[in-house]
């Protein structure tokens, strides 16, 4: 029975130390309370037209093969004109673009990206 209480009784202490704290802030009635802040009243749609990049990977099984799987969301210019990578970092690149951005890459593509990258974009072989 002594148990029981004393359970209990750390119940409520505990109820009591992480329960609803009191608003120290909140005023006494009757006494005024500052204004709340003017709720947002319009909002506005804006948008950004981004240059055309035409440019492909060129021709070829590789071209085709990173044109279908990076152009989706990348403009091939923008993978072209990378910093030289090795074939870890382009390994490493390609899975997060899957893993991470939920790219449409099949994981037993991954070799073959990465073939063709480092053929076509700068490498650090």
């Amino acid at each position: 029975m002594r148990r029981r209480a004393s359970l209990a009784a750390l119940g409520l202490a505990l109820l009591a130390a992480c329960g609803p704290q009191p608003d120290k802030s909140a005023k006494s009635v009757g006494e005024e309370r500052e204004p709340m802040p003017a709720p947002l009243t319009a909002i506005q749609s804006s948008s950004i037209t981004l240059p055309t990049d035409e440019q492909t990977f060129g021709a070829g099984q590789d071209a085709a093969l990173l044109d279908r799987s990076c152009l989706a969301c990348h403009s091939a210019s923008m993978i072209l004109y990378q910093p030289p990578l090795t074939r870890k970092q382009w390994t490493a690149t390609v899975d997060k673009m899957r893993e991470a951005y939920r790219a449409p890459i099949e994981a037993r593509d991954t070799e073959a990206i990465v073939d063709a990258l480092m053929a076509k974009a700068p490498s650090s072989r």
